[in-house]
C-alpha cells in the first residue's frame, strides 16, 4: 500500500510525504514538492501509485477528482506526518 500525507513544511511549500507500507512496516519514506496546480498534483499522486492520501483542508473540486482516480481520501488530519502515519497504522487516527 501506498500512502501520501500531505502538509505545510518550514519552507510553506506543501509537500507530501509518500510511504511504501507492507505488512504494517514502513519501506519507503520520501518528502516530495506537490505540484501546484490541480492537474499536475492529480497527475503526480496517480504516477506514485498512491492508494491513500492524508490531507488537511483541500478543495471539493480536487477530492472529486481523487476519488474520481481512485485514490482513497482522509482530509481534515493535521500534524506531524509520521504521527499522522502511526495513528493511521495502529488504527487510532481520529477524522
Amino acid at each position: 500500500m501506498i500512502i501520501a500525507v500531505s502538509g505545510e513544511f518550514g519552507d510553506d511549500l506543501i509537500k507530501f510525504v509518500y510511504y511504501r507500507i507492507e505488512n504494517g512496516r514502513t519501506l519507503e519514506r520520501e518528502e516530495v514538492n506537490a505540484a501546484d496546480n490541480l492537474d499536475l498534483l492529480l497527475r503526480q499522486l496517480t504516477g506514485l501509485k498512491i492508494d491513500l492520501l492524508i490531507a488537511g483542508k483541500i478543495s471539493a473540486a480536487l477530492e472529486r477528482q481523487i476519488f474520481e482516480a481512485g485514490i482513497n481520501l482522509i482530509s481534515g488530519i493535521r500534524g506531524k506526518s509520521d504521527h499522522i502515519l502511526k495513528q493511521y497504522l495502529d488504527g487510532t487516527l481520529e477524522f
